[in-house]
Parts: structure tokens; sequence; C-alpha cells
């Protein structure tokens, strides 16, 4: 089997605080997409939502998430858009968001996503979407990504 090539698509560095971010126009020559994204906030525990291609109705999105920090470990799921936390009080986070199969059209999208916040808790979530249109928009929202958190969006050669 071939090594996978990434090979990086986009890439955004916010100057200001924003809301969301989204990466458009996604070209499909890839099998998979991977975002790693560094976000700092100025709340305590921010979540991050995604949206694919401007589809917000939460029934779509279903995720099971195992987490842990250093003492306890816990899971849950749910009917929802989360794939991870921006940081603490604004302490960064890493989160790598992965999406399996993109562009096909015969299945819904399934999605990986692993963050880590400083010394505060490691997670993985994997989810999917109930869509089986190609992925052409990924929006992530958060309470507030403060300026200075990065995007970077890589596709994956097959």
């Amino acid at each position: 089997m071939a090594t996978p090539t990434y090979t990086l698509i986009d890439s955004t560095v916010l100057g200001s605080s924003a809301s969301s971010v989204t990466f458009s126009s996604i070209t499909q020559d890839y099998r998979d997409l991977v975002f790693v994204i560094e976000p700092s906030n100025t709340a305590s525990g921010g979540s991050i939502a995604n949206t694919f291609n401007s589809d917000t109705t939460d029934a779509n999105y279903y995720y099971v998430r195992m987490k842990g920090d250093g003492s306890s470990t816990s899971s849950n799921n749910s009917n929802s858009r989360f794939i991870g936390f921006t940081g603490y009080s604004g302490s960064k986070a890493l989160v790598e968001f992965t999406i399996l199969d993109y562009s096909a059209t015969d299945k819904h999208k399934s999605y990986l996503s692993r963050y880590s916040i400083g010394t505060a808790e490691v997670a993985a979530v994997a989810g999917r979407w109930a869509n089986t249109s190609a992925i052409t928009q990924v929006t992530f929202e958060g309470t507030t990504f403060n300026s200075g958190s990065t995007f970077y969006l890589y596709g994956i050669a097959s």
C-alpha cells in the first residue's frame, strides 16, 4: 500500500476574533480531508461545531465521544455538530478533524476528531453526517475564535 500524501489545500490565520471560519469550493481531487486547527478563545470551555454544505440541522449529525483528563474517563453521544473544544480561558487547544471519503455520493459521511487541551483533557470523537452529497464546504463555529487561531486544510491522495 502506498503512503498517503498530505497536500496543503488552504489555510486561515485569524487576524481578529471570529465566530466562524468557512472553507468553501473545496476541490474534489482527494480521498479524505484533514483539518488541523489550533483555536483559542476567551470563554471557558468553548465548543467547536462543524457544518457541511451549510446544513445546520443537528438531527443530521451524530457523534460518540470518549475523553480522559488524567484522573477520570467518560463518554457520551448526541445528535449534534460538536467536534471539540477551543480551550479554557484563553488556553489553546489542538484539534485534528478528518473527513473520510468526502467526495463520495453513495454513502453518508464519516468523520473523526481528536483534540487535546493542554493538561486539561484529551478526547476522540467519531461522527456521521446523514447525507450522501459530496462535501464542498466546511464551516467551523465556536464561542469565539481569538486572533491568532489557525486552521489548515489538507487533502489526502488515494
